[in-house]
């Protein structure tokens, strides 16, 4: 029965339009990223807090390298309601910088998730988002034609180019659904879930009489971190994403090693390599110490641009820190006194 309440959104999701060329940002790193991949996972963990930023520069043997910024912060708050569901709030901040023009994008996002608890460490999540941005040009960044006298590019020239406006704000839904596992005996955790956004396809347009609508970005995520023995675990995180003409297929696998029995405080470090198909290889270093999380990580491009980058893809990184509440005792009970 707590199922019930979800259907109407997996419908939505399953039937969605048909999609335009553009794309979206995106993260290497998407499972540290879980903010701009789905609205379902937010505050989908064991603490109650969690802040974290992420940073990632791409083709910097390019003239103008791409730059992209990430700040979030998620939290949980208990229901009144018997079983356990919880609810999870969260906003973020993203820019991002491109090319000549230095386009970029400037956006604010809420999110909200309900997650029900099922049985043996299964929860179930569905998670709803309002984001508005702007996206932006700079019309001194450009080099027209008109400005070019004998060969020598004047930049004082004035040229019959003429754009409209440098700025267009937009609006956008999203909406995803994820499903959660903890083992209760192991450090075992896997998440599968369906991830949307630009449900309502915001318009935004830099020429009159000539708006775009943002193509549907639609996702499937699928991550986990199995417990092989005391000292190491598993990893495999998946993402298969589309969005207009664009098409985004990532592999990562990597090992986890705890050093429980060296030191007197949790620490763990990972190791993690991938592929994005068609695209980069990936090779990645992950930290886990107390609350802290770190991750780096490094695109080699293998695409036909790679003539152009030098192979030199892109380096990210990622930072979280997470509180967990002291929870007050459920009951209370005096020792009698004699």
């Amino acid at each position: 029965m707590l199922l019930r309440p979800l259907l109407p959104l997996v419908a939505a999701l399953l039937c969605l339009p048909g999609l335009t060329a553009a794309q979206d940002v995106h993260f290497t790193q998407f499972h540290n990223a879980p903010q701009v991949l789905n609205p379902a996972l937010t505050a989908a963990y064991a603490p109650d807090h969690r802040i974290a930023g992420n940073y990632r520069t791409q083709w910097s043997s390019v003239p103008i390298p791409y730059e992209t910024l990430s700040a979030d912060y998620s939290r949980k708050w208990g229901l009144p309601f018997e079983g356990g569901q919880h609810l999870g709030l969260g906003g973020h901040f993203l820019y991002d910088r491109a090319g000549d023009g230095q386009l970029t994008w400037l956006q604010i996002a809420l999110r909200a998730a309900l997650h029900w608890p099922l049985e043996d460490g299964h929860q179930i999540s569905a998670g709803l988002q309002a984001r508005v941005g702007q996206r932006t040009l700079q019309q001194g960044a450009f080099q027209f034609g008109d400005q070019f006298t004998d060969n020598f590019f004047d930049p004082q020239s004035v040229t019959a180019e003429n754009l409209n406006g440098l700025t267009s704000g937009f609006a956008s839904l999203g909406a995803g659904i994820n499903w959660y596992y903890q083992d209760r005996y192991s450090r075992t955790q896997l998440w599968a879930g369906l991830g949307s956004d630009h449900l309502n396809r915001p318009v935004i347009t830099f020429l009159e009489n000539d708006a775009v609508s943002v193509p549907i970005r639609l996702n499937f995520h699928a991550m986990g971190a199995i417990e092989m023995n005391d000292l190491w675990d598993l990893s495999v995180r998946l993402l298969a994403q589309n969005q207009g003409s664009y098409r985004e297929f990532v592999g990562l696998a990597g090992a986890r090693y705890h050093f429980t029995d060296w030191v007197d405080f949790p620490l763990s470090v990972q190791l993690s390599g991938g592929y994005r198909w068609s695209d980069a290889a990936v090779a990645m270093l992950e930290v886990y110490y107390e609350q802290w999380q770190f991750g780096l990580s490094y695109d080699v491009n293998t695409s036909p641009f790679q003539n152009a980058t030098n192979r030199r893809g892109g380096l990210e990184l990622s930072l979280a820190y997470f509180i967990t509440e002291v929870k007050p005792p459920k009951g209370f009970k005096a020792c009698p006194i004699f």
